[in-house]
């Protein structure tokens, strides 16, 4: 019988204590468990809608691209190919596999000028000049087109940084494959100012 007295004692013990740490006052609202989820970056956005571009119109694949290639975040991007590596999906496959980052990046100077900024590209594309003078002949399943970019940097919240001196030629070749165009091949130019 002194088993059972002795556990009602200790329980009570063990009770009273926790009592004692409860509040006084109102119970609050509980905490929400559930987490905001980040707004996309503009970047990502663009990104995405040139990415969802028309692929049976080789034009506006061709503009997409253009514009894909020349827009840059120097916070996240190492090199200038990194924006043709976001553009694997407007590719062939056998171009978007010998598209990669090389280990150096040649604007390194601007990009260490500008990411601590948290910098991008804002593109202006334009018509283009045909290399070498040769423009190509479209047919059925092949076209050729010629674009000009120049472009400005923001920082992080827009506001314009400088306007960037080069201006680039780019030479596409889009083939149509099931209906959709894709780039082929291409090839980038710096002007002379």
């Amino acid at each position: 019988m002194r088993l059972p007295k002795t556990l009602a004692v200790i329980v009570v013990a063990m009770a009273l204590p926790l009592a004692g740490c409860g509040q006084e006052s109102q119970p609050s609202a509980p905490t929400p468990t559930a987490t905001a989820t980040p707004r996309p970056a503009a970047m990502d956005d663009t990104v995405k809608q040139l990415l969802e571009v028309d692929r049976r119109n080789p034009d506006k694949v061709a503009a997409a691209f253009a514009e894909l290639i020349t827009r840059w975040e120097v916070a996240t991007d190492r090199t200038e190919t990194a924006a043709a590596v976001r553009a694997h999906p407007l590719m062939i496959p056998a171009l978007a596999k010998r598209t990669v980052e090389p280990q150096r990046n040649a604007s390194q100077a601007l990009w260490l000028e500008l990411a601590p900024l948290g910098a991008f590209s804002e593109p202006t594309i334009g018509p283009g000049v045909p290399i070498d003078g040769e423009e190509g002949t479209d047919t059925e399943d092949v076209a050729y087109r010629n674009f000009t970019a120049t472009w400005t940097w923001r920082d992080a919240d827009g506001k314009h940084l400088k306007a960037d001196k080069r201006k680039r030629n780019i030479f596409l070749v889009l083939t149509r494959s099931n209906g959709a165009w894709s780039v082929a091949d291409y090839v980038t130019e710096d002007l002379a100012a």
